[in-house]
């Protein structure tokens, strides 16, 4: 009995078996207070709501503060990868799957106070002897696609900003949500600049590389809408973005 018992059950597993969760490895980049670290942990806006939807799903997979260009190049070429906080493009949606937003901005152009560039379009930057933007950035892409030249790309947008307050650039491209972060780290105020253009809306996403489980992306989906249906992400929102309206609708976009 009990070998026929045990017979019966294996035939079972084999004919449906067990699902284990993925084992993902998740990446993030210095860009506060979006995402950064302090003293090796990561922390920040996206972090936090990460880090609640890790409980929700179960997953303790550790999250790594990398450069954006190590994370983008990992998230090319591996499965089960998770790389936030993604810009959404239509170049994008056909590499990846996404889940958001988390966080709705602008992407603008950025020179000192007393800076006499006028600025109305892409073009114009181009009079610029240097402008300053974060390597394999989307800004740096969209740039690049409308012909710049004059692009001095960083490893870190504070090397940018520090950059831009030692007038070796005259523009830098950055997100509206991290500008004022990233300048006190540079010792400086965002009263210190002014923005000439604004280029873009940008909706940051969670990504998700191609190979990684339809259904583990469909469980972090589920549980980022059960965080904003309960109050949760717009505290974690208001926390690091007071002045700031929290994005409260959830897709899922992409592959």
């Amino acid at each position: 009995m009990k070998f026929f018992t045990g017979l019966l059950l294996l035939l079972t597993v084999g004919a449906f078996p067990l699902r284990v969760a993925a084992t993902l490895n998740i990446y993030t980049e210095e860009w506060a207070p979006i995402s950064f670290s302090v003293d090796g942990k990561p922390d920040g806006l996206a972090v936090q709501v990460v880090q609640e939807i890790q409980k929700r799903v179960n997953n303790q997979d550790h999250i790594k503060v990398v450069p954006w260009a190590r994370g983008w190049k990992i998230m090319t070429e591996q499965a089960n990868t998770v790389l936030f906080t993604m810009t959404r493009t239509p170049e994008r949606e056909q590499l990846f799957s996404m889940i958001g937003p988390v966080a709705v901005g602008t992407t603008n152009f950025y020179a000192l106070k007393n800076s006499q560039l006028n600025i109305s379009s892409i073009d114009d930057a181009k009079q610029a002897k240097a402008v300053g933007v974060y390597r394999s950035s989307v800004e740096e892409q969209l740039l690049m696609e409308h012909g710049l030249t004059n692009l001095a790309p960083s490893s870190t947008p504070l090397l940018s900003a520090k950059q831009l307050m030692k007038r070796r650039i005259d523009l830098w491209c950055n997100a509206n949500l991290t500008a004022p972060s990233i300048l006190a780290e540079a010792g400086a105020s965002i009263d210190d600049v002014k923005s000439l253009y604004t280029i873009s809306a940008n909706h940051l996403y969670i990504a998700f590389s191609k190979g990684t489980p339809s259904e583990e992306i469909d469980k972090w989906k589920e549980a980022l809408i059960s965080i904003k249906a309960d109050g949760t992400f717009a505290q974690i929102y208001h926390h690091w973005l007071p002045n700031d309206a929290p994005p409260m609708e959830t897709e899922r976009i992409g592959q």
